[in-house]
């Protein structure tokens, strides 16, 4: 393959976009996108050997056209996940906007409220105090 047909190739089905979009959506949904969810999601991109060059190819694209490509096992799916509620979980706030869009990625991903509920309240246990502050705020604000 030349360095054109590169270009060329459709990424609309790239699962890194699917997961660089979601994080996007997570982030950006309470109108707030901070530095520091920028910074988790970097972190995240290192950590999961995504190209930081598809964040840039991300913002010219048309959001809607990118494919829903996810996860199938059960670990990845859940793991997926995980990752969303960390940018969730930045700024210790989980606003409304944040949890639909959570909720409405984690049905694409097949979870339903319940186990939703219960991967926020595991990963939550993970963060001492500032996992208090987030499940709070999250079940404060989960049904608004």
């Amino acid at each position: 393959m030349g360095l054109f047909d590169l270009f060329k190739r459709d990424l609309s089905n790239d699962p890194d976009l699917t997961r660089l979009r979601d994080l996007i959506i997570i982030s950006a949904s309470d109108s707030n996108y901070s530095l520091d969810e920028n910074s988790i999601i970097l972190t995240i991109c290192r950590q999961e050997g995504i190209d930081i060059d598809k964040l840039q190819k991300l913002f010219k694209m048309d959001p809607e056209k990118i494919k829903d490509n996810y996860p199938t096992s059960l670990v990845e799916k859940s793991k997926y996940l995980r990752r969303l509620i960390e940018v969730m979980a930045t700024d210790k706030v989980c606003y409304p906007q944040e949890i639909h869009a959570l909720k409405n990625i984690a049905h694409n991903l097949g979870f339903n409220d319940e186990q939703t509920d219960a991967e926020i309240r595991d990963y939550c246990k993970c963060l001492g105090k500032k996992g208090v502050e987030v499940l709070a705020s999250y079940e404060e604000n989960k049904n608004k």
